[in-house]
């Protein structure tokens, strides 16, 4: 017994630091157990998304809007291509990288070297709709939800076809909505409701835009004839003496450049790509087919006398596709983008003269980007859920990014308002002096 004493005299130390490590990785065990039961028994409550937590807060009225310093611009681009995916934020961006290759595929935007974040608001609403988002792109002023082309007085304010036109550079707009939906009716149009297309598809065709593509050509038809127009004008037999009128995406490739009148390309009745008209799908171009034709055709321009071009793209229907909550018409829409996307980047990386942005009027649908299980963050499943409405998902107020490359991409940066996109646009070319109209009467 005296030896054990003894024994446990010396070697107490020894014995208390074993105990102690011994505890502590016991106590370690069960506490990762614990946690685990714990996680495991969360009840995760099922409900509709109404039951969401939700929080309504009346927002201060905050200062007056401040215009973000640019940095001038040494290096003037010859020409602007403006792509404009519409409810897109990096939920959808993040969204169709993972369905596309998984975490570690790049897609089009990660290739370019500057990015920003820009803010939505309208004059009037924290929510933005496209119609004054688009607006706040095209004049670098506010203006209430709903209008196009005005400020939120109804002033006429001077859009940036408006402005460039008179410097001698020419411009297309492209949507793979109707030709008339707001963010392409913001760059030809005032008026002070974006419903009213009888006027909005006038003021088109009386622009100086010397390219229009996309859909609509129910809205260029009288109801009696089987479009939408309550007017009664068949503005489409109008138009076929004013303009080069595509109706078939073949004849984008068929058409004689040397035309250098105006062309209005109505391929579908409404929107492209309609799931209801899929015996009309194979007549319809991509975005990136209309982008094609739209650089081509402004080259033609810009060797017979224009100053430079400018393009704008809409890519529509990724908006549609978070109304109606839909995520593999998201992947398609967001597909079709990603390719002009890569279209124009590729012609300016060539090019060297030619400024590309890419971004956003709004997010539509509070796509969130989940585990599976909430409790298991290891699985390779992805839940990908739209938090805004089931089946009517709305626009959301949070930021959308901005991508930038060529010459004035460094004011793409940081943090900018939708306006800050105007001006950045504006500072990037060169309209030190008026030339007048490059376009052909």
């Amino acid at each position: 017994m005296k030896k054990f004493f003894g024994y446990l005299r010396k070697n107490l130390l020894v014995i208390a630091i074993s105990f102690s490590l011994g505890g502590f990785v016991g106590y370690k065990v069960l506490e990762s157990l614990g946690i685990a039961f714990l996680i495991n028994s969360i009840p995760i409550p099922e409900g509709s998304i109404a039951d969401k937590d939700a929080f309504i807060e009346i927002l201060p009225a905050g200062k007056p809007l401040v215009q973000k310093e640019l940095i001038p611009v040494e290096k003037k681009a010859k020409n602007i291509i403006l792509l404009i995916s519409d409810g897109m934020s990096l939920s959808q961006v993040s969204s169709y990288r993972l369905l596309k290759g998984g975490p570690n595929e790049r897609i089009a935007v990660d290739k370019f070297p500057v990015s920003g974040i820009v803010l939505t608001h309208s004059e009037d609403a924290i929510v933005t709709d496209s119609a004054s988002s688009a607006t706040a792109f095209s004049t670098g002023k506010k203006t209430n939800n709903g209008a196009l082309g005005l400020d939120k007085d109804k002033n006429i304010l001077e859009n940036f076809t408006e402005i460039i036109n008179k410097y001698g550079f020419v411009s297309s707009l492209i949507s793979t909505s109707e030709i008339t939906h707001a963010t392409p009716a913001a760059y030809a149009s005032h008026i002070d409701l974006r419903w009213k297309t009888d006027e909005i598809s006038v003021q088109m065709m009386d622009s100086d835009v010397s390219t229009i593509l996309g859909g609509g050509r129910h809205f260029f038809l009288p109801e009696e004839m089987g479009g939408k127009r309550s007017d009664g004008l068949n503005l489409l037999e109008q138009v076929e003496s004013s303009h080069t009128v595509l109706k078939h995406k073949n004849e984008l490739e068929s058409f004689d450049f040397s035309n250098r009148g105006k062309v209005v390309g109505l391929f579908a009745d409404e929107a492209l790509r309609d799931a209801e008209k899929p015996e009309n799908h194979a007549s319809e171009p991509s975005s990136s087919e209309m982008l094609n034709f739209a650089i081509n055709r402004s080259k033609v321009f810009n060797q017979n006398g224009c100053k430079g071009f400018f393009v704008m793209v809409e890519g529509s229907q990724v908006d549609w596709a978070g109304h109606s909550n839909d995520l593999n018409y998201l992947r398609r829409e967001m597909q079709d983008f990603d390719e002009a996307v890569k279209m124009a980047f590729d012609f300016a990386l060539d090019d060297q003269n030619t400024l590309v942005v890419v971004t956003a009027d709004h997010e539509t649908g509070g796509l969130l980007i989940e585990p599976a299980s909430p409790t298991n963050y290891t699985s390779p499943e992805v839940k990908f859920s739209f938090n805004t409405g089931i089946g009517y998902g709305s626009h959301t107020g949070v930021p959308v990014p901005v991508y930038a490359y060529g010459p004035g991409s460094e004011n793409f940066t940081g943090t900018l308002d939708n306006t800050d996109i105007f001006y950045a646009m504006v500072a990037a070319l060169d309209l030190s002096k008026e030339s007048g109209s490059c376009l052909e009467e």
